[in-house]
């Protein structure tokens, strides 16, 4: 339910107290058990990793919503890292995936050259450009390891067929990010899912939010524009939260 509500939960390696996907139910549920917060995430198919405000486990039925990120990557041709052959190495990648099923970096030849953390096999690029373009899904972490699998074989196939259009993507992320924050700035909904500022201008046309004047958040302490949920606004004044760690 926390996933569904705030429609991405990041990921990210450091952790003092926990990750951070875990604090985000922590601060929401109180003392859940780690287990309980994987297995929440993972079991079954109803979620999945991907490229949101930054590596993020999102509901599996967005996948539809983030075909113009997989487009973007596809029409880019490449990622930072570059692979000596990429079509071979793609092409083993997947057949390793086919035959064996899910598996990590490690599993499918290993992560690294013995270099630095950022000399990546050919392996390793490979199924990451095969995440980024949609062929490939990450279904799990275990222990901290992405887990491949073909998005063919794990993402449903009513979702799977649907290719929506950039600016169909972009309106209904920007809502789900007006539903979320209630009320944001243009800045904060394109930060929610790290898309630029004429992406949002774009969508809020269509995006079923409405404009609105917030006292104090213009400089000087000036009113300044924001945009809002209606149902945000239709609601009653919330009392204050206590944030439980």
């Amino acid at each position: 339910a926390v996933l569904q509500q705030l429609g991405a939960v990041q990921l990210d390696t450091i952790s003092v107290l926990a990750r951070s996907h875990e604090l985000v139910p922590y601060a929401r549920l109180g003392a859940v058990g780690r287990g309980a917060v994987e297995a929440a995430y993972w079991q079954g198919t109803r979620a999945f990793e991907y490229w949101s405000h930054a590596a993020c486990v999102l509901p599996m039925s967005t996948w539809p919503l983030y075909a113009f990120r997989r487009r973007a990557f596809v029409k880019r041709g490449h990622r930072w890292h570059k692979m000596a052959n990429s079509e071979r190495s793609c092409t083993e990648v997947l057949a390793r995936l086919r035959g064996e099923g899910p598996m990590t970096a490690t599993e499918l030849g290993g992560a690294k050259n013995g270099g630095p953390w950022y000399d990546w096999s050919e392996s390793k690029i490979a199924i990451e450009w095969l995440l980024d373009t949609g062929v490939a899904v990450c279904t799990e972490r275990r222990g901290w390891k992405r887990v491949y699998d073909l998005a063919e074989r794990v993402v449903p196939a009513e979702l799977l067929v649907q290719d929506l259009d950039d600016a169909t993507c972009l309106s209904e992320l920007t809502a789900r990010a007006g539903t979320v924050l209630g009320v944001a700035t243009v800045k904060d909904l394109a930060d929610y899912q790290r898309l630029t500022v004429e992406q949002i201008r774009s969508a809020l046309p269509d995006s079923g939010l409405v404009e609105v004047q917030v006292a104090g958040w213009g400089k000087d302490g000036r009113t300044a524009a924001a945009w809002a949920d209606p149902a945000v606004l239709a609601e009653q004044p919330r009392g204050r939260h206590r944030t439980t760690l």
